[in-house]
């Protein structure tokens, strides 16, 4: 039982970490979206949409990699892993952090979709 609560801390803690870092990838496309954009608010939340989506992609696509090689050596990286969580690897953390950007991607979308049906 102690195990399973350790795992859905950690994994609680691995999607608020991703999502964090969604969230601050997000605010700077948005930023950069506005500045450079010539939409306005729509151009900031296309630019933060699709960056985040591409983000997302890229994690995605490491952690295909991560599982096809499935690594025979044991991780060097586990050893630092461990100070920040107790049951999950480095894989189930990325891919949290995935989930989390696409949230953070698909509430974009759905603002800026509902900004245009104002």
């Amino acid at each position: 039982m102690n195990r399973v609560k350790n795992l859905l801390k950690d994994l609680v803690k691995a999607l608020l970490l991703g999502m964090a870092a969604a969230l601050a990838a997000a605010v700077l496309l948005l930023v950069s979206g506005l500045f450079f954009g010539k939409g306005g608010i729509d151009a900031g939340l296309e630019t933060a949409k699709n960056g985040v989506f591409l983000i997302a992609a890229l994690l995605l696509f490491l952690l295909a990699g991560m599982l096809i090689v499935k690594g025979k050596k044991p991780d060097r990286e586990e050893k630092g892993l461990r100070k920040h969580f107790e049951v999950i690897g480095f894989k189930t953390a990325a891919g949290m952090a995935a989930v989390a950007f696409v949230t953070v991607g698909a509430v974009a979308d759905f603002l800026q979709r509902y900004l245009h049906s104002l």
